[in-house]
């Protein structure tokens, strides 16, 4: 059953993620059923104007602000004169090409690795610019994902470490939604409880590693607990970060501003890859 609903899931997505009439009737029915999320995320973002400003201006070019502005706006009403000019192909999230080179000797650090199709892009990247296969460094707790991630392994042309576990800042075991695919989460209501670490530490028991190099996030509304429980490795590494911002409003400020506070020298980029609120990405170069 897992299987045929990841089939579908895949066909659905495909189908629907670049869609602006999709993007439309999906608005039209969410702003019917859901007033009263609206008109919090109005409330929020009314009240943190200054705060969303200062983040607008730290980004360095005039496409993130105005779709930074742009996006925020459209969280507020779901208008789509809002979003449709800065959607791009879901397929050049987290790699954007007009802002990543791959490099020689990567690292990729994975945080919500689904079953490695991300990382696998990543290699792909690497192999169409003449560089050697990156270590990849995948983390996943949900089980099906896990297996479909064990299936891809031929595929890699370095054998990545895989973890099936999550990541946050700091140890433990936490309440996990599973079974949901690329929306399987933690959840204190959830039906299984699944290991989390941070990834300074699980990096500090590999000391065999090189440096990571880049590292994506997408955990599903784990990510800024992700990004604390990685400051180490940010500050002495100082990797390419694309962590998704769009799981909740508050995100939309809080991530970037955790990243210029661990590390104000990054220039920082925002990109989004879908006809709907998902898929926002703050590029960290």
């Amino acid at each position: 059953m897992q299987v045929i609903k990841y089939r579908l899931y895949v066909l659905a997505s495909a189908a629907a993620s670049d869609s602006k009439a999709f993007g439309a009737l999906s608005d039209a029915v969410y702003r019917r059923r859901h007033a009263d999320e609206l008109r919090a995320a109005r409330t929020y973002f009314a009240a943190n104007a200054d705060r969303a400003e200062r983040i607008a201006s730290l980004l360095a070019d005039e496409q993130s602000r105005a779709a930074y502005r742009s996006l925020i706006a459209y969280r507020c009403g779901r208008e789509r004169r809002y979003i449709n000019p800065h959607m791009q192909k879901k397929r050049g999230a987290y790699l954007d090409r007009a802002l990543i080179r791959a490099g020689g000797n990567e690292v990729f650090v994975d945080a919500g690795g689904f079953q490695g199709l991300t990382s696998l892009r990543f290699q792909a990247l690497c192999k169409a610019a003449g560089q050697p296969a990156p270590q990849c460094v995948v983390f996943e707790p949900d089980p099906f994902n896990f297996s479909r991630l064990q299936k891809n392994l031929p595929k890699f042309s370095k054998p990545p470490l895989c973890f099936q576990m999550g990541l946050g800042r700091e140890p433990g075991r936490l309440g996990f939604k599973a079974g949901a695919l690329s929306m399987s989460k933690v959840d204190a209501a959830g039906e299984i409880t699944v290991e989390v670490d941070t990834l300074d530490h699980v990096l500090g028991t590999r000391p065999e590693l090189p440096p990571v190099t880049y590292i994506k996030i997408d955990t599903e509304g784990a990510d800024l607990d992700v990004i604390l429980g990685a400051r180490q490795t940010i500050e002495k590494c100082r990797p390419r970060i694309a962590v998704s911002i769009y799981h909740s409003d508050a995100h939309m400020l809080e991530i970037p501003e955790a990243i210029h506070t661990i590390l104000p020298g990054y220039k920082l980029y925002v990109r989004h890859y879908s006809c709907l609120e998902g898929e926002t990405v703050l590029y960290c170069i």
